[in-house]
């Protein structure tokens, strides 16, 4: 007599093998391609050198001690024109004009007159203090003034060899009497 089937068959099954070839082609494909389309991010850090207070008003004075801070430059930049407080002085170096930056017209400065005015200044000073070396800068400026003009003047400043700036937002006022202050000398 025959067996009662056990639900078992007797064949070996075999279990399909993954073929991964058309999921390795996709990624050969898509990896160039994203690689291709990203985009990275170049960050450039500035190094700035702590600054000391500015005066605020009568009876204040500056926090300056050392001959090299005494002898240290100002940059003012303001909404209507950009100023060198110096040693010697405060000048006017450019009045702000608009100038078209990528479609959107934005206030900006006279970098060359800058340049011009910061050599003469380096010249001045390696004359009359040769024993002092001048490095430090300040830049005093407004909240609202670009980001972009900060970083070329700062660019500007390092060409003449004030590598080490430093950076004060003032009010508006307060950048007036520090321009009134140094207005004696030139």
């Amino acid at each position: 007599m025959a067996q009662a089937a056990t639900g078992r068959s007797h064949r070996i099954r075999h279990e399909p093998e993954l073929d991964l070839l058309p999921v390795m082609n996709l990624f050969c494909v898509i990896i160039p391609f994203l690689l291709l389309s990203a985009s990275f991010l170049e960050i450039t850090i500035i190094e700035m050198s702590p600054t000391e207070g500015i005066s605020t008003g009568a009876g204040t004075t500056s926090l300056a001690q050392s001959e090299e801070q005494q002898l240290q430059p100002k940059i003012i930049l303001t909404n209507e024109e950009l100023f060198l407080g110096t040693v010697f002085g405060t000048r006017s170096i450019s009045r702000v004009f608009l100038e078209d930056r990528n479609g959107e017209m934005v206030n900006s400065y006279d970098y060359e007159a800058l340049s011009e005015a910061l050599g003469v200044f380096r010249e001045e000073l390696d004359a009359a203090f040769p024993s002092i070396p001048v490095h430090k800068i300040t830049i005093l400026t407004v909240d609202d003034v670009r980001y972009d003009n900060i970083v070329m003047t700062i660019d500007v400043c390092a060409y003449h060899d004030f590598n080490q700036p430093g950076l004060q937002v003032a009010a508006y006022n307060v950048l007036q009497r520090q321009i009134a202050a140094g207005a004696g000398g030139e």
